[in-house]
């Protein structure tokens, strides 16, 4: 009786040491292809979730290390959870899950590499490596959202959105696109592409997310395009990626040659 009630404690403590994980899809063919290739992992327990709001469910119950979630999916979509989780949930890191198309901004942010996305169809090889780098790299820091990482989604789903920024300073700010086209961005007396540069310096930032009528925002933007956006998504952002200290110094210095030489070229018209 000793022996076995010894083998059960220990069975129990090492579920208790186990990571958890919510993996968050619509189609429940893939969530049970998941769940059978993960039977016998023995580092993390899976959870699944058919939509956002599940999945937020799952969180406000259970104690969560991971999210990997799909983008688009009913009722709420992977933007949506990952914006409601960076309000109550800041310190859980997130892996997305997407299926590529043609678009030359899908393969251009793939290519950046500034994206955590995996892509569909999935192999569970793979998801079971980026699930443990992800479980690894996180370990000893804050996970937490990173406005890129936002502005890249909604760019790359062609969303129409108001997008509000909060700081832990009490700064806030918002950011709108038109059919993921960013057309407008404020931020105490800045606007368009300098409201932008300011606010990508924001750290432990909130956001909230809604849509909009693209008709009662009137660009500040040249073109009523950012014409930061391109050079952002074009250029590897992060600091593991490119080795320098700021790699959005980067993109400051291609967006003022930019001004310099549109002012150039209108002082010559």
């Amino acid at each position: 009786m000793r022996i076995f009630f010894s083998y059960m404690q220990k069975k129990k403590n090492k579920k208790d040491l186990m990571k958890q994980v919510i993996i968050v899809d619509d189609e429940p063919d893939l969530l049970i292809t998941i769940r059978a290739g993960f039977e016998k992992n023995d580092r993390f327990q899976l959870m699944t979730a058919g939509n956002g709001m599940e999945a937020l469910d799952i969180l406000e119950n259970n104690i969560i290390d991971l999210v990997v979630t799909d983008l688009r999916m009913p009722k709420m979509d992977g933007i949506e959870l990952l914006a409601a989780m960076s309000q109550s949930f800041p310190e859980i890191p997130s892996i997305v899950m997407t299926a590529f198309g043609t678009s030359g901004l899908e393969q251009q942010l793939r290519k950046a590499g500034t994206l955590n996305l995996l892509e569909k169809p999935l192999d569970i090889d793979t998801l079971e490596l980026a699930i443990n780098n992800a479980l690894d790299f996180y370990h000893d820091s804050v996970g937490g959202p990173k406005l890129d990482i936002f502005l890249q989604l909604i760019a790359m789903e062609k969303k129409t959105v108001h997008l509000k920024v909060f700081d832990g300073k009490n700064r806030h700010g918002s950011f709108f696109f038109r059919k993921g086209y960013l057309i407008d961005a404020e931020q105490g007396d800045l606007t368009g592409d300098e409201a932008v540069l300011d606010m990508l310096e924001w750290q432990g930032i909130k956001l909230s997310m809604k849509e909009f009528c693209p008709s009662t925002v009137s660009s500040n933007l040249s073109d009523e395009q950012s014409q930061l956006m391109p050079l952002f998504f074009g250029m590897p952002y992060h600091k593991e990626l490119t080795g320098d200290v700021n790699p959005l110094d980067k993109v400051r210095h291609e967006f003022a040659r930019i001004q310099k030489k549109n002012e150039q070229t209108q002082i010559q018209n």
